[in-house]
């Protein structure tokens, strides 16, 4: 919502809010898939606000949601609906 009001550094604010809460859960339980799914996609949602960030920011964030989903998959709690590692890898080699 707030990214759609023109509200960068509210957006910027609120997805690292976002974040830490993900990163509080994935600790709190590292079975739980989909709190690591979700944690991911705050690295997502961060690396996506290219004027609120600078480009190492935001490549560290994709790398970050990269590795997330990585250990899921090769830990086997990854369903194959939430294999987004391309997504990530390819906006990783979108960026300058």
């Amino acid at each position: 919502m707030l990214v759609a009001q023109g509200d960068g550094p509210g957006a910027l604010a609120a997805y690292q809010a976002g974040l830490a809460i993900a990163e509080g859960l994935a600790k709190r339980d590292p079975a739980n898939s989909q709190w690591h799914v979700d944690l991911a996609i705050a690295c997502a949602k961060l690396a996506d606000l290219g004027s609120q960030l600078k480009n190492q920011q935001r490549k560290e964030y994709l790398c970050r949601g990269i590795a997330v989903f990585s250990n899921r998959k090769q830990s086997g709690w990854l369903y194959a609906n939430q294999d987004w590692i391309g997504w990530f890898e390819e906006a990783l080699h979108q960026l300058p």
